[in-house]
């Protein structure tokens, strides 16, 4: 802090971090899930963001591409291939295939020839696919009942079956999953492995985007999370440095409000994400405690009048950081530095109680899964 105050260089800081926190925020990852009629592809979507983005219906719903976005996640709904509308020949033109960061071929049961033709034709082109057999729920709960398997030898039934579908082929990875119960199985590993294969800043973007399913996410998250506070951070420093008195405390709150609420969503606290949770968990004790804990979090952290409580433990005096400023140039320094650290303590709180509020609703969700 001291050398960038003395080489009068916080602006040349303040414009590189912007540029890289926007370049993250305006990056686009683009996903294609492809699959047949019912295999659960909407509800796979939903589960990767953690709240409804795609249209899940009974009856068939993928007549035609359809594309869901989810801030920087562009999801492309695939109809089968190798049907009238869209055969084999043309599939990979038509849907422009050779654009995509990712392709999730999906089944709920097995995969059938015009499948292993995508996965192959995907590979050949050098997209990575990842093969995602869904409603594990629904096989595991099948298997028990008909022939008296264990979840284990489900498991292992349905990978088998997998691999002899598609041989030796290269794929990234066999996932098994359940929309149901997204914190079971694979999903979280699926997760992981599409960020790991994307390249540079679209990492970042992916896993700011997607559901915070365990604890490799969330640490993820982090990186990301801890940018937005550097940058808002730096912003305040620039404020602080404003030599207009009266005006500086109002821009701080704007730029907490808005640091927050961007961190709000990194994390899958938000309004829509919450409610999303309340279908998987019902009306219970657990989700009731949740629920009053994101209130008490949002009204901490993203309401005004919370921030401006927060604001006077975490700074000896806000009023100080006016009375510096009509000191010149040292007082400038100090005041920046005041709005510096008042919202890098105020971001690194956030950061702590996010994490810590996402671990008590994993700690819960698993519960209502085991009971």
């Amino acid at each position: 802090m001291e050398t960038v105050f003395e080489n009068l260089s916080i602006s040349e800081i303040i414009e590189n971090l912007k540029k890289e926190y926007d370049s993250i925020k305006n990056a686009t990852v683009n996903i294609a899930i492809s699959g047949q009629s019912g295999a659960g592809k909407s509800s796979l979507i939903n589960a990767i963001i953690g709240r409804k983005v795609a249209e899940v219906g009974i009856t068939e719903t993928t007549l035609n591409i359809k594309k869901y976005v989810s801030n920087g996640i562009h999801f492309s709904d695939l109809p089968g291939c190798g049907t009238e509308k869209f055969p084999i020949k043309t599939y990979l033109e038509n849907c422009n295939l050779e654009s995509f960061d990712a392709v999730i071929v999906v089944t709920a049961n097995r995969f059938y020839e015009n499948d292993v033709w995508l996965i192959k034709e995907m590979i050949r082109i050098g997209r990575p696919v990842y093969v995602v057999r869904t409603k594990m729920d629904t096989s595991i709960n099948d298997g028990m009942h008909d022939d008296n398997l264990t979840e284990y030898e489900v498991f292992e039934k349905v990978k088998n079956d997998i691999k002899s579908n598609i041989g030796n082929i290269d794929i990234k990875g066999i996932y098994l999953t359940s929309s149901r119960e997204p914190l079971k199985m694979d999903l979280s590993k699926l997760l992981i492995d599409i960020q790991h294969n994307l390249s540079g800043i679209k990492k970042q973007r992916f896993i700011a985007d997607v559901a915070p399913l365990n604890e490799q996410v969330l640490k993820e998250k982090s990186i990301v999370a801890q940018k937005a506070v550097s940058y808002g951070a730096y912003a305040a420093a620039a404020n602080g440095i404003n030599p207009i008195p009266g005006l500086d405390i109002g821009l701080d709150i704007a730029i907490l409000i808005k640091m927050s609420t961007e961190i709000q969503n990194i994390y899958g606290l938000d309004e829509k994400s919450i409610d999303e949770l309340s279908k998987r968990m019902g009306n219970t004790a657990n989700f009731t405690a949740i629920k009053a804990k994101v209130a008490q979090y949002a009204t901490k952290f993203i309401a005004r009048e919370g921030i401006m409580i927060l604001l006077k433990r975490l700074s000896v005096n806000i009023g100080s950081k006016e009375v510096l400023k009509y000191i010149p140039f040292v007082g400038q320094i100090a005041a920046a530095g005041i709005g510096y650290k008042m919202t890098d303590s105020f971001g690194c709180d956030l950061i702590e109680e996010s994490e810590a509020l996402v671990r008590e609703i994993l700690i819960k969700s698993q519960d209502e899964i085991t009971r």
